[in-house]
């Protein structure tokens, strides 16, 4: 049944063998498994289909003509080249199935490609020769352009080699307790574990089997031997075998302290960390007491020594909270919460976050009583007064050593103070005033260092709720005054949680007298906010997304108007990009489309060519949300005229 059968029989015949002889050694001493299955793949890269030829260059029907002589090797089938030459290659040297490169399993002998213009195999030299001057270069172009298309053909098709088909076996009847079971170190170990592609086989059943001791095994050999990269490909899957995860874990640290201030890299390593860490509990807690050593001034296990640089320290506190909440999504927030003492540096601490975590869960039973339509309501009065006097009690007559600021400056819970601190009084429930000036207070501890400036900011904090009330009955702020507060950043951060209590509650809107001067009065605070502190432009586009969610199209055109002026003047602040997705993705299914196109159109009267390609797209798509169709604005057809002029330059 190979391809050279019929002269291994003549050269037997010739030599004197008796042709019984033959017929009976070839029927019944054929009990090679692995020879059989070399004929059988090479079978299948013969009638593979997608060339309309059989390997070689023949048809099927011919390929398996009469004495199977026209089959043509399974090298061949399997080389580009072949299909490019359309002749069938010489079979290697070792036969089908001597694989010596794991990218050609099957050999793959290079033939030298015949161009169209040959006539004998010689590689089209006659063709070069003719008289027509262009017949060489033509024939070189074509000769290239059928061997980019052969190369490209035979690497998107599936390799049905030996190696194939035990690949899959593998992976459908891999038995950990049997491959465990082996005893002492194989022959076949060594050559298993250098093989790229065998290595390959074996860390695809890593996620599936983290305890398989022989995966453990590929996987600490690459590790070792120069093969790091494919271990860190393995991304969670690696997690699992604490070996090697210590070693990948200060690989990502290190990548990202060097990142600098290069955001880009950075978030690529924060997002490796966070994969990494948050496969489960263990791995979660061990990246966190890593990332608290190293915000201690520790090196993490990243060598180097110690991290005397504030940056590194409080990067390394960022990835801590980031760390938090992403293991918060994967094993819900009430584990981790009740994680979060274990990691304190001391027995103060880990009360003070014990206490932040009673805090922090039941504002979010508050914000999910709202979303569904219940009373908001405030922090707990009893757990918040136990947490203001862990800070601002008497230490000495309680007999405990107060914590560290640590805890108290959890994003989480610095959003919870604010949010409880800076409420509109409709927005549900009660606003009790010794609640409300315990959160100043914490708040004034948490966002400052040192007596005076902890005077001023209170003193500022304690004046904008005032402004801030005033405005929720209409009355217009002093912009050039509370231009000055904002500032501040913890000023700038309570307008914002005042304007998105007032604005993101439907109640709100319910007197539309009075909701028209309130919400006169809360924009202006909001266009304030964009103007003069430039780290909370971003959070007043999320002011203006609930506003629009809250108020419905069912308001009157004025106000969405009013609301949309207020994004204009963020993107004239410089946040120009962010601010078309988020119209793109959210604004447009909560106004309507004309609101979009003034939006639009107001945002170009102050752009210029030339355009970017990001800002060409982004209008683009929002243009699109909105339907824009020519004639509805002069800067939309002046914009569009011009994006035309840029791309026939």
């Amino acid at each position: 049944m190979n391809e050279g059968v019929l002269a291994t029989l003549q050269q037997y015949v010739a030599s004197g063998g008796k042709p019984a002889a033959a017929i009976e050694l070839l029927s019944e001493n054929y009990r090679g498994y692995a020879q059989m299955t070399s004929l059988v793949c090479g079978w299948l890269a013969a009638t593979e289909e997608g060339d309309g030829v059989g390997g070689g260059g023949k048809s099927k029907r011919a390929s398996i003509g009469r004495g199977g002589s026209a089959i043509p090797s399974a090298s061949a089938a399997a080389s580009p080249s072949a299909h490019v030459a359309n002749s069938g290659a010489a079979k290697r040297e070792g036969g089908v199935g001597d694989h010596g490169d794991d990218h050609t399993p099957q050999g793959g002998a290079t033939t030298k490609p015949r161009t169209p213009f040959s006539r004998d195999g010689d590689g089209g030299d006659r063709a070069n020769q003719g008289s027509a001057g262009n017949l060489p270069s033509l024939a070189k172009e074509a000769a290239a352009n059928a061997t980019a298309h052969a190369l490209n053909d035979w690497r998107t098709r599936v390799r049905h080699d030996e190696m194939h088909f035990l690949e899959q076996l593998i992976k459908k009847k891999f038995d950990t307790r049997r491959v465990d079971a082996v005893k002492g170190r194989p022959q076949w170990l060594q050559r298993l574990l250098n093989s790229d592609r065998c290595r390959a086989v074996l860390f695809a059943l890593a996620e599936a089997h983290p305890n398989c001791l022989l995966i453990t095994i590929a996987i600490q050999h690459a590790w070792q031997h120069g093969h790091a990269d494919e271990v860190r490909a393995l991304g969670p899957a690696a997690a699992s075998y604490f070996s090697i995860f210590h070693e990948l874990l200060a690989y990502h640290f290190r990548s990202l302290i060097d990142a600098g201030d290069d955001e880009e890299k950075r978030a690529l390593a924060a997002d490796a960390i966070k994969t990494a860490c948050c496969q489960s509990l263990a791995t979660y807690l061990f990246a966190q007491m890593m990332l608290a050593d190293l915000a201690g001034g520790g090196d993490a296990g990243v060598g180097g020594g110690g991290s005397s640089n504030s940056q590194v320290r409080a990067l390394a506190v960022r990835i801590s909270q980031e760390l938090e909440t992403t293991a918060a999504a994967a094993h819900g927030l009430s584990t981790v919460r009740k994680i979060a003492p274990l990691l304190c540096a001391s027995d103060a601490d880990a009360a003070a976050t014990e206490a932040a975590g009673e805090l922090l869960l039941a504002a979010a039973e508050t914000r999910e009583r709202q979303e569904f339509g219940g009373a908001g309501g405030g922090l707990p009065q009893g757990i918040l007064r136990k947490f203001h006097d862990m800070y601002l009690g008497d230490a000495d007559a309680a007999g405990a050593t107060k914590p560290s600021k640590a805890p108290l400056r959890h994003p989480d819970l610095l959003r919870s103070l604010f949010d409880d601190a800076f409420r509109w009084a409709g927005s549900g429930g009660v606003v009790r005033p010794e609640s409300r000036d315990a959160c100043v207070d914490l708040l004034v501890l948490a966002t400052t260092v040192g007596d005076d400036e902890a005077t001023t900011t209170k003193a500022a904090l304690t004046e904008t709720l005032s402004t801030c009330e005033r405005a929720a009955r209409g009355q217009q702020p002093n912009v050039a005054a509370l231009g000055e507060l904002v500032q501040i950043p913890a000023v700038a951060a309570g307008v914002l949680s005042w304007v998105r209590s007032g604005l993101g509650s439907p109640d709100h809107y319910r007197d539309p007298v009075r909701a028209k001067a309130s919400s006169a009065a809360y924009l202006s605070l909001a266009e304030t906010v964009a103007k003069r502190s430039p780290r909370f432009r971003a959070e007043v586009l999320d002011v203006v997304t609930v506003a629009l969610k809250a108020m419905g199209k069912a308001q009157s055109e004025e106000l969405h108007l009013a609301v949309m002026d207020v994004a204009v003047e963020v993107v004239a602040c410089g946040v120009v990009l962010p601010a078309l997705e988020v119209a793109t993705k959210s604004w447009a299914s909560l106004v309507d489309p004309s609101h979009l196109r003034y939006f639009v159109g107001e945002v170009l009267e102050f752009t210029a060519p030339p355009f970017s390609g990001d800002f060409a797209g982004s209008v683009l798509r929002l243009l699109r949300a909105a339907g824009t169709r020519r004639g509805m604005l002069p800067s939309i057809d002046a914009f569009v005229s011009e994006l035309v002029g840029q791309r026939m330059k």
